[in-house]
């Protein structure tokens, strides 16, 4: 029998695009496998419509519980599916739910297919689970960050006040095929490795998952891992699995830039070269960074920094409590422009409060960034959505009568690119969601990172894009400058597009 079958769910439409490492469900795992317990792992990114087969074969096995890694919005969408398809084939089989959905909004408990969830970090509450699981008993307590029925209502267990920290040697990679061509990005066809170097986030953005997430841990709200630990763990997967691009993962990686100094030197005397991405930095963080921290940085193999701006006005950036200014996103952006970093800026729209100057403020720091870093890329920017816990929901619900979403539908909705309507909360005026909309349809074309990042793919459906992101980017330039966000028949176009890429990647 497995005693506990850990499934990655299919996302949505980004599932055509980028397909890295399940690494939420490998940690998950981790203690489970030192114990001894059988686990297995599926990944139905990879399956398409293949999916029920692969769960059904393992479930003819006998499963004594099943994981399901859950995010917010559209992922929610088929592990539910999932999870009910699981229920009708195998009664017994128990279910559980992990990850940031189920760690803010515990009363996820309540779905009727759902037996417990995994609040918070879960490799250690995963394994205690199964190790009570195959004991026969029904008493949960005890069990940190799990949420469990009783009598039929939820009971939660607090969760640990600590830090899980995983090594990279406990790392159960062998439960996935890593070497898979289809754990790739699909317009470049590389392969970048993910890893983490850090814990959590000291930061407190007021709009952000994280803070609520780390509330219960006790002591700094962020943990760098040993420098030895992450140096031998790129080594490891340049090694063994002949990573040639490796990804920082953490929420934020540069608070520390001592650290990271020691860290760039120690791949170069360990003659570690391999190109690097960064998910996690700060425009503050940026702003302290000097010529020769970025050149070092540069010589270690950076190639690209995400950074999270979120807005272009100093109002909504105080509001958001970012601790960064519209003057130091601009010189932070002419700094990166010196070295051949590709910086990926990141937005959010529609923050509470918001106005649709506020958003013409915005849209003129996309158009200075793109204008003074030619190497520089604008991320699809979503509409904000509702976190339970932070300053930005309270917000919402107090100054605007804002309803939060209460049903499983509802959660499905908050997703700006596979919702099956537009976002559009009490604060939009009709301009307000019109530009929201035309910044969104436009970032894939403005910075032109589908023709860059697509060069060396000649399939048919990028051969089209690259054609249509030429064509559209004057378009889309002459609108955002003038401000034209009136019949946007390319956005509908756009989310037409987003739910036939997964149909036409699985047609070739």
């Amino acid at each position: 029998m497995i005693d506990c079958l850990l499934i990655y769910p299919q996302l949505g439409s980004m599932d055509s695009m980028v397909v890295d490492l399940p690494l939420s469900v490998l940690y998950a795992a981790a203690d489970s496998v030192k114990r001894g317990y059988a686990v297995r792992v599926l990944d139905l990114r990879l399956e398409g419509e293949k999916w029920r087969a692969q769960v059904e074969s393992c479930l003819r096995e006998g499963v004594r519980l099943a994981g399901v890694s859950v995010m917010t919005g559209h992922p929610l969408k088929h592990a539910r599916e999932l999870s009910l398809f699981i229920r009708e084939r195998s009664p017994s089989t128990r279910i559980v739910w992990g990850g940031p959905h189920a760690t803010v909004l515990p009363d996820t408990l309540r779905e009727p297919y759902i037996d417990f969830l995994v609040r918070g970090y879960g490799s250690t509450p995963l394994a205690d689970l199964i190790e009570r699981l195959r004991a026969g008993a029904e008493d949960f307590q005890g069990i940190q960050g799990l949420s469990y029925k009783r009598g039929g209502e939820p009971v939660h267990n607090p969760r640990s006040p600590a830090f899980e920290v995983t090594g990279f040697r406990d790392i159960p990679y062998g439960l996935i095929d890593v070497m898979s061509d289809k754990y790739a990005r699909s317009y470049s066809k590389s392969r970048a490795f993910p890893i983490f170097s850090s814990i959590g986030c000291p930061y407190r953005c007021s709009f952000c998952v994280h803070p609520a997430i780390y509330a219960e841990i006790n002591g700094p709200k962020w943990l760098p891992l040993d420098e030895d630990e992450v140096l031998g763990h790129i080594e490891r997967v340049v090694e063994r699995y002949a990573a040639d691009r490796v990804v920082f993962i953490d929420d934020t990686s540069f608070p520390d830039l001592a650290r990271m100094r020691r860290l760039f030197e120690g791949m170069l005397r360990r003659g570690l070269r391999v190109a690097l991405e960064f998910r996690g930095a700060r425009v503050n963080e940026i702003d302290r960074m000097d010529d020769d921290f970025l050149g070092l940085m540069t010589r270690a193999g950076a190639v690209l920094i995400m950074v999270g701006v979120e807005s272009g006005s100093d109002r909504v950036l105080g509001e958001l409590q970012k601790g960064v200014t519209r003057e130091q996103i601009l010189r932070s952006n002419l700094k990166l422009a010196r070295f051949p970093i590709t910086a990926h800026y990141n937005f959010i729209y529609g923050t509470p409060g918001e106005t649709y100057e506020d958003l013409l403020e915005t849209k003129d720091v996309v158009l200075r960034l793109l204008r003074d870093n030619p190497r520089a890329y604008v991320g699809f920017g979503g509409d904000w959505k509702p976190i339970p816990g932070t300053r930005t929901l309270e917000t919402a619900e107090a100054e605007y009568g804002y309803k939060p979403p209460r049903t499983m539908d509802d959660w499905i909705e908050m997703d700006s690119s596979d919702a099956g309507r537009k976002i559009v909360h009490p604060w939009y005026t009709r301009r307000h969601n019109g530009l929201i909309k035309l910044l969104q349809v436009s970032s894939f074309v403005i910075d032109d990172k589908i023709v860059k990042e697509s060069a060396g793919n000649d399939s048919l459906l990028f051969r089209l894009l690259r054609l249509f992101s030429r064509i559209y980017k004057p378009v889309a330039l002459f609108r955002l400058r003038r401000n034209l966000h009136q019949g946007l028949v390319e956005y509908e176009a756009w989310r037409l597009l987003t739910r036939l890429l997964p149909r036409l990647r699985r047609l070739g």
